[in-house]
C-alpha cells in the first residue's frame, strides 16, 4: 500500500501535538488523501459492488424486532490503519442509511475522504445566546446548520 504509506510518512511531518505544522504541509497531506482510491486500501471489491447500488435493489439495514422493520442501526465498521500521538488515520465503513451521532473533535483538524458511495453530511457551529435569567451570561447552544453536503463517488 505505497499511497497509504506515503499519506502517513506525510502526516508524521505535517502534524504535531497541537495540530499542522503549516498550511502547505496541511496542502500536502490533502492533495496525497485525494490520490486515494479504494483498490490502494485493498476496497476495490467493495466498491465495485456499491456501484451497482440504486434505491430499487438496496435491501433495507437493520433487524426485525418487536418494533417492527429495520428497528436497529446499520452495523458500521471502523478500520484502524495508524494512531500516534500527532494524528490517527482509520476507515469508516458505513452501509447504506446509517448514521453516525452528532459529535465534535474539539481542537482537531479532521480531514475525510467518502472513497464510494453516497454520504450526506451536515456541519454546525456553536452560537453565543444570553441567559434568559441573566442577559450578561453566555450560554451556548447548537447554532444554524453551517453545511449540508451531498458527496458522492462513483
Amino acid at each position: 500500500m505505497p499511497k497509504i504509506k506515503n499519506l502517513s510518512d506525510a502526516c508524521k511531518v505535517s502534524f504535531s501535538p497541537d495540530g499542522p505544522i503549516s498550511e502547505e504541509t496541511l496542502e500536502r497531506v490533502r492533495a496525497l488523501l485525494d490520490e486515494i482510491r479504494p483498490l490502494d486500501l485493498g476496497l476495490d471489491n467493495e466498491a465495485q459492488i456499491a456501484r451497482t447500488w440504486n434505491s430499487s435493489t438496496r435491501q433495507q439495514n437493520g433487524r426485525r424486532g418487536r418494533g417492527g422493520p429495520n428497528q436497529y442501526a446499520p452495523t458500521i465498521k471502523y478500520l484502524h490503519i495508524h494512531e500516534c500521538e500527532s494524528f490517527s488515520m482509520g476507515i469508516f465503513c458505513m452501509p447504506p442509511s446509517s448514521v453516525i451521532p452528532l459529535h465534535n473533535h474539539p481542537g482537531m483538524t479532521v480531514l475525510s475522504k467518502l472513497l464510494y458511495g453516497k454520504l450526506h453530511a451536515e456541519s454546525y457551529d456553536w452560537i453565543d445566546v444570553a441567559d434568559p435569567t441573566d442577559p450578561l451570561k453566555p450560554c451556548y447552544s447548537l447554532g444554524c446548520s453551517k453545511t449540508s453536503k451531498v458527496c458522492e463517488r462513483p
